[in-house]
């Protein structure tokens, strides 16, 4: 894998981070009103549907080469997606 594959894969990886930490939220909110076993259910099949489609990106990306360090960019970029929500959250503008 060439360094601007490698750099590519990175930055997906991040930004994969982030999207999966605002879907999840979107998630939780969905799931909220159900039943605790139908939210353990949804958030396995949820969980899981996202971790192949992260695998099918990367496949596409570097044609299948997996290493640890784009699932700490993952990570990353979903504690990143924390904070951006806890300061858009404190930017919360009265409507009149």
């Amino acid at each position: 894998m060439n360094s601007n594959i490698q750099i590519i894969s990175f930055i997906v990886s991040f930004i994969y981070g982030v999207i999966f930490y605002f879907v999840t939220k979107i998630n939780f909110y969905l799931i909220k009103d159900l039943k605790l076993y139908l939210k353990h259910i949804l958030t396995f099949i949820y969980t899981l549907d996202m971790a192949i489609i992260y695998i099918i990106i990367l496949y596409h990306i570097n044609k299948g080469y997996f290493h640890i360090y784009f699932i700490v960019l993952v990570f990353l970029g979903f504690i990143i997606g924390y904070i951006i929500d806890k300061k858009l959250s404190k930017l919360n503008v009265k409507k009149t």
